[in-house]
């Protein structure tokens, strides 16, 4: 953990005589130092009476540290340390009582003055810290920034709270309005939830109470209830549990992926064009697609005793890096161990010629030794010799190169091809 404390600015990775006088540690930092968390990775928030621009870009230039300009007519810097980032922000309104009146929730609404070392609580967040609350300080706040109703599901999960009932109650009225969120931060919330082993349970209340449509229109229950399951994997098949781990992105992992499919409609269009509105990257939404698309398809290979190989061959050309994700998906769906351990162990094996097509011959080789031009018609016979390796039909070069011979006049040749 970091040695860093948010109450002892002496672990802070600068001076606070840096800073003007008349600033604070607000919101999220305070919160966490009251319940006494320990987190690998501080996010400190201080407000400034002043235009915070300058003293960023003096902190920046002695600590040699990055700086971002997050909100340049809010006056918003970031400062990246390691293992804390500091969020410089200009105060809102007059004094702290009226920036902290500005807030999302009474928890959040929390100021400790540094310097003094005096906290202002002007809503009563302390109490509703040991209540186990989230209460919301006006419906104003919330219809301001809509995002602020899905972060109660997130604060929830992560500090193991309760939402308030009339917060309750005004976050499902104005569900709707998160249509209106840029994408990006409804994004970061959702990943924020779905890392969190108990974000399954607020992501399903989050459903229930209509947060989740305007994001997410084609939830299916069925899938939902799935989001459960997702976590109890890793331990229950330590086997599979590399594999859930490893990243698609620097911050997403398979597990990450495979919970968020289960917000996603059955019909792969619709799931793409949810995935692309929220701007996930290229490579999420091909993985995704791949479990949409190969789920129905391996399923039906995992009911039948011994599957052709060459269906089995098929699978794992299409599925590639997927293949975990449906084993996964395999075993919530209660297939058991036994039914996907043998594809497991295939796909983890490099030199086995059903899961990974290894052609005993390159492409260079049949186009000299066949005296074939380049072309689709090479690939394609490439193709049909790593089949026959997996089939066992054909384990050396020279019998690769004589297969080839015989199937040659097989492979089709494009019309617009001169031979």
């Amino acid at each position: 953990m970091s040695n860093l404390h948010p109450f002892e600015p002496e672990t802070w990775p600068f001076s606070i005589a840096d800073l003007p006088p008349g600033g604070y540690l607000v919101g999220g930092a305070v919160r966490d130092g009251l319940l006494h968390r320990n987190k690998n990775h501080w996010d400190l928030d201080i407000i400034l009476p002043d235009d915070v621009i300058p003293y960023a870009q003096k902190l920046a230039q002695k600590y040699h540290t990055g700086l971002v300009i997050l909100d340049a007519e809010r006056r918003i810097v970031r400062l990246i340390f390691p293992q804390m980032t500091l969020d410089l922000c200009q105060m809102c309104g007059q004094d702290v009582t009226t920036d902290l009146s500005q807030r999302d929730f009474t928890i959040n609404a929390l100021a400790w003055n540094y310097q003094t070392q005096e906290f202002y609580d002007p809503h009563h967040g302390q109490k509703d810290l040991e209540n186990r609350l989230i209460r919301m300080i006006h419906p104003h706040n919330l219809r301001h920034d809509p995002l602020r109703l899905f972060r109660a599901y997130r604060l929830a999960a992560q500090l193991e709270l309760t939402i308030e009932t009339q917060t309750h109650q005004t976050i499902k009225t104005l569900a709707p309005s998160l249509a209106d969120v840029a994408p990006e931060r409804v994004q970061n919330e959702l990943h924020l939830l779905l890392d969190n082993p108990l974000g399954g349970n607020y992501l399903i209340q989050a459903w229930s109470d209509g947060i989740l449509t305007p994001w997410f229109p084609g939830v299916e229950s069925y899938w939902l209830q799935l989001l459960l399951r997702w976590d109890g994997l890793w331990f229950s098949y330590p086997e599979l549990a590399p594999e859930l781990h490893k990243k698609i992105r620097q911050d997403r992992s398979v597990l990450h992926l495979l919970k968020l499919r289960s917000l996603l409609p059955e019909h792969r269009e619709g799931a793409q064009q949810i995935l692309t509105r929220l701007r996930y990257s290229r490579a999420e939404i091909q993985y995704i697609d791949k479990l949409i698309t190969l789920w129905p398809v391996f399923e039906r290979l995992i009911t039948v005793p011994e599957p052709p190989i060459s269906a089995q061959f098929d699978l794992f050309q299409q599925a590639g890096q997927a293949l975990p994700g449906l084993l996964a998906i395999a075993l919530v769906h209660d297939y058991g161990w036994p039914v996907v351990a043998g594809w497991l162990e295939r796909f983890t094996n490099p030199q086995d010629p059903v899961a990974h097509a290894l052609p005993l011959v390159s492409g260079h080789d049949l186009i000299e030794r066949l005296h074939l031009p380049p072309g689709p018609q090479v690939g394609q016979l490439l193709r049909w010799l790593a089949l026959a390796h997996a089939e066992g039909r054909i384990s050396t070069p020279t019998a690769a190169l004589e297969l080839a011979a015989i199937l040659q006049g097989a492979v089709p040749v494009p019309s617009d091809r001169t031979v």
